[in-house]
């Protein structure tokens, strides 16, 4: 009778943490699209006053459980941001990934992330190659803080740097054929060369807000847990980054440059969508809402979500820093709350007028 219940509780976390089935993509994307589909999906940059290398909401993992129990595999993801969203698109298993930052950079960056895959067979060379060190040699079921400890010791050099960024802009421009700038080009070598100078020990930082000492590290990020203690980010598991690297090889993670308020960005995917017979299932918008009301950009930004086909069950993912008041679901040693709510639910209450500040939004 033990031995039974023993073996039901492990199979129930063996289900609760491992990659759902993949739903047929019911869009193919070529190479030739992938780069089609940035351009015309995007609309001018705009300013944040981040470089944004990295996040700085050490929950954004709280959430993966909720999110594997209300998303359905195979609708569309919607993010912001760097690489805290690959974790929520493997767990949420979509068909099609948008990425829409207000900074074109962001988008630059994804694209240097989606060189990196391409170039990596595994988690240590694709953290080796970020970093721009020696890949260690390790077993593929090592740990991640085995891993990341081994990649730190690991000899780097300028050199190595070099042929790095290289053989980067190669993949980009030639097997891609990606059309970038010459500031493009700067601007990706500008990145590359932030993670091999800072390394693991790389932190967020903004200009003229808190000190860059108040963030976490790279490395804390990457080793962050869920509520249970269960490392869930996309680099926690072999087979995780491989689903990862399978989902960017399909150009299947579209990076485009958008204001959640702007003119064109969102109704553009929006019309995309629709035209394609897709509908997002999920809303990353980490804490952008915040700056939307401060702006006094709410109705702008409301209007952009109604153009997106969504699911019944569509959820938005929230970050929230405390903005005026503790949110009863932040987890002690946290800045950051990372919340799913019901994307529906919202819309109906805005249509309803129960949203006048920005506590309505994220306190619920």
């Amino acid at each position: 009778m033990l031995r039974n219940l023993a073996f039901l509780t492990s199979l129930l976390v063996l289900l609760q943490t491992a990659p759902k089935p993949a739903a047929a993509p019911p869009i193919e994307i070529s190479r030739t699209q992938f780069a089609q589909y940035i351009e015309e999906l995007s609309e001018p940059e705009g300013y944040f006053d981040t470089d944004n290398f990295i996040s700085n909401e050490t929950s954004y993992l709280h959430v993966i459980p909720e999110l594997r129990r209300q998303v359905k595999p195979g609708n569309v993801y919607v993010g912001v941001g760097p690489d805290q969203n690959f974790p929520y698109i493997v767990h949420t298993q979509p068909s099609l990934a948008i990425i829409s930052d207000i900074r074109r950079q962001n988008m630059l960056q994804h694209l240097l992330y989606k060189a990196l895959f391409d170039m990596s067979a595994s988690r240590a060379e694709f953290v080796a190659l970020l970093l721009s060190r020696d890949t260690p040699k390790l077993d593929k079921g090592a740990s991640l803080p085995d891993l990341l400890s081994a990649v730190r010791r690991a000899p780097s050099s300028e050199a190595r740097y070099r042929a790095n960024i290289a053989a980067i802009r190669q993949r980009l421009l030639v097997t891609y054929g990606l059309k970038l700038s010459a500031d493009d080009l700067r601007k990706i070598e500008y990145v590359h060369h932030t993670f091999w100078e800072e390394g693991l020990d790389l932190r967020f930082s903004s200009i003229g807000r808190n000190n860059a000492a108040n963030y976490p590290t790279f490395q804390s990020l990457l080793l962050q847990t869920d509520r249970t203690g269960k490392l869930q980010g996309y680099l926690a598991t072999e087979d995780m980054f491989l689903w990862m690297k399978k989902f960017e090889a399909e150009n299947r993670l579209l990076p485009i440059v958008g204001d959640f308020a702007g003119p064109k960005a969102f109704k553009a995917m929006g019309a995309f969508l629709k035209r394609n017979g897709l509908q997002v299932s999920t809303f990353y918008t980490s804490n952008v809402e915040y700056y939307v009301f401060e702006d006094g950009k709410w109705g702008r930004y409301v209007d952009n979500v109604r153009a997106l086909p969504v699911t019944a069950d569509a959820v938005f993912i929230r970050a929230y820093f405390g903005n005026g008041a503790a949110h009863p679901q932040n987890v002690p040693g946290h800045r950051s709350t990372s919340l799913v709510h019901s994307l529906p639910e919202m819309l109906r209450d805005q249509a309803a007028g129960r949203i006048r500040t920005y506590w309505d939004v994220v306190g619920r």
